[in-house]
């Protein structure tokens, strides 16, 4: 289990992937990415959640890397970082819920911007309409 400087532990359990350490330099980001949370206004809670999506996102890129589907290394230039993001995120749509994809689009988001990797783009989904209330009768 690797720590940040701060002691945090970065390992977080993925659903469908196990527990595992991420290869570098995945590693290495994902504890660049626990330090600036570290100093984050997000709530701990908020924090926690943003962290293991990351390393979901992180460890997709891996598995990618790996498989030798994306040309040279995703998170080398801002140009394919964002084409690793939107890969994620269309990888998303189709195994979870609209809100759930929304979620990671945000952490994966957030990944970017403070690690300085640019902005993915990705635009938010639509929001459901909202419930119909009742009309009571009195």
């Amino acid at each position: 289990m690797s720590e940040s400087s701060a002691g945090r532990a970065v390992r977080e359990p993925v659903a469908g992937r196990g527990v595992g350490e991420l290869a570098a330099p995945y590693d290495g980001l994902l504890r660049a990415y626990a330090d600036a949370l570290e100093g984050s206004r997000l709530a701990r809670s908020s924090r926690a959640v943003y962290l293991r999506r990351a390393r979901g996102y992180l460890a997709w890129i891996a598995a990618e890397v790996a498989g030798g589907r994306p040309a040279g290394e995703p998170l080398a230039d801002m140009t394919a970082a964002v084409r690793a993001a939107r890969a994620y995120h269309r990888a998303l749509t189709g195994r979870c819920t609209p809100r759930t994809a929304d979620g990671v689009r945000a952490a994966v988001e957030d990944f970017h911007t403070r690690l300085g990797l640019g902005g993915t783009g990705i635009p938010r989904a639509p929001a459901p309409p909202p419930l119909a209330t009742p009309v009571r009768k009195t």
